[in-house]
């Protein structure tokens, strides 16, 4: 009986040894992935809060001549008639 004990005892820690071995990179492997699809999906939610803030600026200069004449002024240093513009530096 003792023999029997020590042989079914030998098996299962082999057979812990083996499952430890195959398992733990598989494991390693899901967890990895995890990491990478948060990393992912926080990506994605930075994109579309980007996506709307553009959106919005889409919407403002097809709408809004306000917006327009700033933009002009701001990125092409476009200044209208009778205006002077100043540069310091």
């Amino acid at each position: 009986m003792k023999g029997k004990f020590k042989t079914f005892l030998k098996l299962g820690i082999l057979f812990t040894i083996a499952c430890c071995i195959i398992l733990t990179p598989g494991y390693l492997k899901v967890r990895s992935l995890k990491k990478e699809i948060s990393q992912i999906q926080e990506e994605i939610k930075r994109l579309q809060k980007e996506n709307e803030s553009l959106q919005i600026e889409i919407e403002k200069l097809e709408n809004d001549p306000f917006t327009i004449e700033k933009k002009a002024r701001e990125k092409l240093g476009m200044i209208k008639e009778g205006e002077f513009k100043f540069r310091f530096e």
